[in-house]
């Protein structure tokens, strides 16, 4: 009883121990889940587990959550893999090539990327791990066609021990060869990362650095390379639980891991608190548990994924309060660090500025009216799509860009209004625009609902919140089988959604006049963007997002002012979704999953999320590359798979570097040049042009000062 109630490590995991074995009991009483699913459970959750201890330990180290946690070792365990699979080279032969591939890796990462980023926003380099994710999927593209790997590869690993079982009275197989393999390798990593971070002098370091880095560094530990060592030993981990997991659940087919293994990473670190390492442990296993009952209940694990927001919501509301304010300081927004202002008033009306504008308008509109015609009529629900991504953009931006709130999950939002509209246009056959008006309300009410725990839960977290609730919103709420899902979403058996005819005119199953209507919507959900930006709402969202302790001061609600923000991107998103219905006929749950959530985000990063103009235009190209490239490029599969990986993976890391306000800001410098010189052939001095260019040269200094000089003030 005395060592129970001790406070050592020993007695600790004892307690935990004792614990989880009470819930398994509970569990498999309960439910009635079979001894052999509940083997399966802990030996698969607990390598979930392991993914979570690596965001543990970055997360310590430089208090950012890494997405590529899963994906920082998938391709050299990838590699190693194929090499057994594909050529019968032995698992434990290749076993080092994925350790010490984890650990290069790992190493490579922090050296050539993150430590460019050192001193950017937290939430920034958040943004970059996603931009890492892809680039590692885009690696892992070409690993099986450097191997000659085949899609019929066999569905199991070749291990030693595969053949090994272990039997209850009965003669039934309880635990497998694998999976003691699988339990060994966790608990050889936790063990020897235990004994690491406890006994050995760089262990030591890596903790006090996670305390505080800068007295670290004033005491004289070698923060960069202790920041270093943890990449190295997320690499390792990530490595490890890639390379034991394939013979449970299959060799992995590529190295993004489908975001599935990062969803179940994450709430096990978000349950330890972005702290422990055995809790992380012993929730992945918990996590395990619940994926093989979901499996044993309804044949698939999407109960479990979409439960993982339940779980992450739940553990970050009970820690919200532990949480100081050193740490929400600075990180709580996307901040901006590039405003984009308009022409100065005083040159709109030159010849050559408003010839300019006027040029570029002319453009977009003949681009946008010749497109359905070039495109032909077999790709017009192609060319459809790229406006309702438009309009998500819209959303995006006004969530992201402005109000300053990651949302990893727009497309669930999008999801909810398409879905509730659906059902009831299939049901009732209601006007058009009362179906618009629904589905922009019901998006309007679900961000409201998911922004409710982002008054407690902000910046790093809420990115993990909203990439569960997509999950949610796919395998879930938008799922027929699912109870939700059963009454909101259109019946199969009924007749599928059908286009309307407006105005007595215009037949919207013609799919050239449904363009243009999409088109129309896109254009009013952009003004409508901007005047809000242009009131007093927008000016608020800009301060809020800029510094919310300021803001407040000033008598502005953060409350109210974030779920304003939420409301109408919500309101955006679900108009979007009812559009997407109409072009589909009905509601298909994958068009609303966190795949396309993220491609988004990402591509309206690339292009710059606080310039509206930009990320529509961004997402509008990036989409028609994934949506046409295909046709272009009919049988090359490795390039329509790596193109969108390339650009939202390198070329999102390599624009955040370089121009962290995405490429608009170049665009947006080569605009400031030319209206210099338009300013200087009309012998006008812009104060606001020259405000952010420094001048060395003495003539040049001269040259400002003389036309200075000539400009007349009124007493």
């Amino acid at each position: 009883m005395t060592f129970l109630l001790s406070s050592g490590p020993l007695a600790t995991a004892v307690r935990r121990a004792g614990l989880g074995l009470g819930l398994l009991l509970v569990i498999r009483v309960a439910y009635g889940l079979s001894l052999p699913n509940l083997v399966n459970g802990i030996a698969l959750g607990s390598l979930y587990g392991i993914v979570g201890v690596g965001l543990v330990l970055i997360y310590r180290t430089t208090k950012i959550i890494n997405f590529a946690a899963a994906a920082v070792g998938a391709v050299p365990a990838l590699f190693a893999l194929l090499l057994d699979v594909q050529y019968g080279v032995s698992y434990l032969l290749v076993l080092p090539i994925a350790a010490v591939g984890g650990v290069l890796f790992g190493v490579l990462t922090d050296i050539l990327v993150m430590r460019r980023f050192a001193r950017s926003p937290r939430l920034i380099v958040t943004v970059v791990t996603i931009g890492l994710a892809q680039t590692f999927a885009a690696i892992g593209v070409f690993v099986p066609a450097a191997l000659g790997a085949k899609d019929g590869l066999p569905p199991g690993v070749p291990t030693p021990w595969r053949e090994l079982s272990f039997k209850n009275g009965r003669g039934q197989p309880v635990l497998s060869g694998n999976q003691v393999f699988a339990l060994v390798v966790v608990i050889a990593l936790a063990g020897g990362l235990a004994v690491f971070l406890r006994r050995t002098r760089l262990g030591i370091a890596l903790r006090a650095s996670a305390e505080n880095a800068d007295r670290a560094a004033l005491l004289g530990i070698p923060v960069r390379r202790v920041g270093t060592l943890a990449w190295a030993l997320a690499g390792l981990l990530s490595s490890l639980a890639v390379f034991a997991q394939a013979p449970l659940i299959g060799v992995p087919s590529d190295a993004t891991l489908g975001f599935d293994t990062l969803l179940y990473g994450l709430a096990a670190a978000v349950v330890a608190r972005m702290d422990s390492i055995g809790l992380s442990l012993y929730a992945g296993m918990g996590i395990g548990i619940l994926i093989f009952e979901s499996v044993a209940i309804t044949g698939t694990n999407n109960l479990a994924s979409a439960l993982m927001l339940v779980v992450i919501l739940v553990a970050l509301l009970l820690q919200r309060s532990q949480l100081s304010r050193a740490q929400d300081s600075g990180v709580s927004t996307w901040q901006s660090v590039k405003s984009f202002r308009p022409v100065p008033l005083e040159l709109r009306s030159l010849p050559a500025v408003a010839g300019a504008k006027g040029a570029l308008y002319l453009l977009t509109a003949v681009l946008v009216v010749g497109a359905p015609f070039v495109a032909g009529e077999a790709n017009l629900s192609l060319l459809t799509l790229l406006p309702l991504y438009g309009i998500v953009a819209v959303s995006l931006v006004v969530l992201t860009g402005w109000a300053g709130q990651i949302s990893l999950g727009q497309f669930g939002l999008v999801g909810a209004g398409g879905a509730v509209a659906g059902g009831v246009i299939a049901a009732h056959n209601i006007d058009f625009f009362l179906a618009l008006a629904i589905g922009a309300v019901v998006g309007a009410l679900v961000a409201v609902l998911v922004g409710l725990p982002a008054v407690r839960i902000q910046g790093l977290y809420l990115a993990v919140t909203t990439l569960a609730f997509a999950y949610a919103m796919q395998n879930y709420v938008l799922n027929p089988t699912y109870l939700i899902g059963r009454h909101i979403l259109p019946n199969p058996l009924a007749p599928k959604v059908v286009r309307p005819v407006l105005y007595g005119r215009f037949d919207l199953e013609d799919n050239r006049s449904f363009y243009f209507v999409c088109v129309v919507a896109l254009v009013l959900c952009m003004a409508s963007a901007l005047s809000f930006r242009a009131r007093r709402s927008g000016r608020v969202l800009i301060a809020m997002r800029d510094n919310q302790r300021a803001a407040a001061s000033y008598a502005v609600n953060p409350v109210r002012t974030r779920l304003a923000a939420f409301a109408v991107s919500g309101g955006f998103a679900g108009l979007a979704g009812v559009l997407f219905v109409y072009l589909q006929h009905q509601v298909i749950p994958g068009t609303f999953g966190p795949g396309p959530s993220i491609a988004v985000f990402l591509a309206a990063c690339v292009a710059g999320l606080t310039s509206l103009y930009a990320a529509v235009a961004g997402v509008v190209l990036f989409e028609a590359l994934v949506l046409f490239l295909p046709n272009l490029y009919d049988g090359n599969t490795t390039l329509v798979t790596v193109m969108p990986l390339l650009l939202t993976g390198p070329l999102l890391v390599l624009n955040l570097f370089l121009n962290p306000g995405g490429l608009s800001e170049a665009v947006f410098g080569l605009r400031d040049d030319f209206l210099r010189r338009v300013a200087t052939r009309a012998g006008m001095v812009v104060p606001s042009l020259l405000a952010d260019r420094r001048i060395n040269e003495p003539e040049a200094v001269d040259a400002v000062l003389q036309a200075a000089a000539r400009v007349e003030v009124d007493a």
